[in-house]
């Protein structure tokens, strides 16, 4: 009798669900050519620091000079009335028109305003990374797991996320990207261009001038599953291919996007991008099937920085 409760033991139904699950996230997070395939692990150098600082004040040299002057030898006071008195009208409306010069905030320095003008400027400072860069280091990714969007079966809720979390860590180590390497790499990796966005696609898109460089953030619509739009015009998305090639239990896949944002900057000298970074929420669903059918949602962040020389 103890024998025949020993076997039934591996197929109770809960039981079996978690070695269901268990072997769908080994396939798919475990995997060298699923995540490998997708980020390459090579050996680079030290991150090229991208930020730069311009200090330059000139309200000191504004005001400096005519406190001096105003010290220099008072004049007696009725002189000053005199002259007060006998001061052309002219000459006070300039003296006026002069301090209003200088309190004037500086002119507009000709960065992009609208949605349609920023994303123009992007798109064209973007694309020009696989054509007409040298090089690109990649400083680092950070493959975060959001255990509060992941779902699992009870049986491994206590074991699936830490499993998960294996596999999905921060990477400093700096990669180098050249030739035909950044074309293959750099977003959307294997395509030849890196941005086809769209005003469509972004649910906000802000430029900043700092006086070297335009600095731009687009934030993408939420989306599921996009082709041809939203985040699969300017990200590398993971594919339904890439989940059933290393994972053939997967019976229907499927992602969401939220939030999806890039930061970039691009230097106003060149109309080079200099800087940008990719961060990727999302939340991926799949129901796969050995014994039974199961389902699971993983959440996941993936943060990609990089800087760009020509």
């Amino acid at each position: 009798m103890a024998n025949k409760e020993t076997s039934k033991t591996p197929f109770d139904p809960e039981i079996k669900k978690g070695l269901v699950i268990a072997l769908v996230i080994v396939l798919l997070f475990g995997s060298g050519n699923f995540l490998g395939g997708l980020f390459s692990k090579k050996t680079g150098i030290n991150p090229v620091d991208s930020t730069s600082k311009a200090a330059v004040s000139t309200t000191a040299a504004t005001t400096q000079a005519p406190t001096q002057a105003t010290t220099q030898a008072p004049a007696p006071q009725e002189q000053t009335t005199a002259a007060q008195s006998n001061a052309p009208a002219d000459q006070t409306t300039a003296a006026s028109n002069a301090e209003q010069t200088a309190a004037a905030p500086a002119p507009s320095t000709g960065a992009p305003t609208t949605k349609a003008e920023i994303v123009q400027l992007f798109n064209e400072s973007a694309n020009k990374i696989k054509t007409n860069a040298t090089k690109v280091t990649r400083n680092y990714e950070d493959l975060q797991h959001n255990a509060d969007k992941t779902v699992l079966p009870p049986a491994l809720q206590g074991i699936g996320s830490p499993l998960i979390s294996t596999f999905l860590k921060k990477n400093e180590t700096p990669v180098e990207y050249t030739g035909a390497d950044i074309v293959a790499q750099y977003p959307v990796a294997g395509e030849n261009f890196v941005s086809k966005t769209t005003e469509a696609d972004l649910l906000d898109a802000t430029c900043n001038d700092d006086g070297t460089n335009y600095n731009i953030v687009l934030t993408f619509n939420d989306c599921t599953d996009p082709v041809g739009s939203g985040c699969a015009n300017a990200f590398t998305l993971i594919k339904e291919s890439d989940v059933k090639e290393n994972a053939k239990v997967v019976q229907t896949f499927s992602i969401s996007y939220s939030n999806a944002k890039i930061e970039c900057k691009i230097d106003k000298a060149t109309g080079n991008m200099v800087w940008a970074n990719y961060s990727l929420p999302m939340v991926l669903s799949v129901t796969a099937k050995v014994l039974v059918s199961i389902d699971a949602k993983v959440g996941m962040t993936f943060v990609h920085d990089y800087s760009i020389e020509y």
